[in-house]
């Protein structure tokens, strides 16, 4: 999966292309890079079929030579709880989308290299800031542990497809400081602009339900009320607490119409 977020990226590995970039080197060439990609009419499915043929010949790169993708190296990131680590039960996540058994996780993390970061009681990074615009390999894993993927409501793509965007732009003063940093994917961060039906993104205070997290705000065609709306899809416990919540609020309202059909009935004297 880490492979195929980088080779398997519009304008990657295209044997149509002739000018398609094929190794780690010649992905570093934004230019050319963004000019493949819009001459690039695969599928998906395509584009991973390519993408693992390039990666098989010795001779456009192979494992020992995968590079970088968005900042960080192309491999397995999981990010895991200590409270799951302890009790040996639970998942951790990945950068790409998918979950791995804690003990799977643990066999698989005895041969890599390991990053330690501290969260606050709500979950979010603590400090990490930069005088650039450009956020650094710290911040980015910092990004991928806590928010998983793009924070745009409902956007299912994982942080291995998803670009670091300021809250407040660079240009208009914007610091990048994890506080300002964002995830979100490449369509959804083309939709964050301030002119007609462009989105707003927005920090949640410690006052809200989801102190810290990225907030994105519809424009007024979508969403009239404008209310922050946080993404759950990459969080299964939020997603869990959130039916469970639906399914004790429907078994409420049927308790509360079963109590009203009997009180009805008990009411009503039978007809001899």
């Amino acid at each position: 999966d880490a492979m195929l977020a980088k080779f398997a990226r519009p304008g990657m590995c295209n044997p149509a292309d002739t000018d398609s970039p094929w190794t780690a080197q010649d992905a570093t060439d934004d230019a050319r890079l963004q000019a493949a990609a819009a001459r690039d009419t695969r599928t998906p499915a395509q584009r991973n079929h390519d993408a693992l043929l390039g990666f098989l010949r010795p001779e456009l790169g192979g494992p020992a030579k995968r590079g970088s993708h968005r900042g960080v190296p192309v491999a397995a990131i999981m990010t895991m709880s200590i409270a799951d680590v302890e009790r040996a039960a639970g998942v951790a996540t990945l950068a790409t989308g998918g979950t791995v058994p804690i003990s799977e996780a643990l066999e698989l993390a005895q041969q890599s290299k390991r990053f330690l970061m501290v969260f606050d009681h709500a979950g979010m990074p603590l400090h990490v800031g930069r005088e650039s615009r450009t956020a650094t390999k710290a911040q980015r894993l910092a990004l991928i542990a806590t928010e998983r993927g793009c924070t745009r409501p409902n956007c299912s793509a994982p942080a291995s497809r998803a670009q670091v965007h300021h809250l407040t732009e660079w240009s208009k003063g914007g610091k990048t400081d994890i506080e300002n940093l964002t995830l979100a994917c490449d369509s959804c961060h083309a939709q964050v602009h301030d002119g007609p039906g462009g989105w707003k993104t927005v920090k949640l205070g410690p006052d809200t339900a989801f102190p810290g997290r990225t907030a994105w705000i519809a424009p007024p065609h979508i969403d009239p009320t404008g209310t922050p709306q946080v993404n759950h899809r990459h969080h299964p416990g939020e997603l869990m607490a959130l039916t469970l919540s639906r399914i004790q609020d429907r078994n409420r309202q049927a308790r509360e119409r079963h109590k009203r059909w009997l009180a009805t009935h008990r009411a009503t004297p039978a007809t001899p």
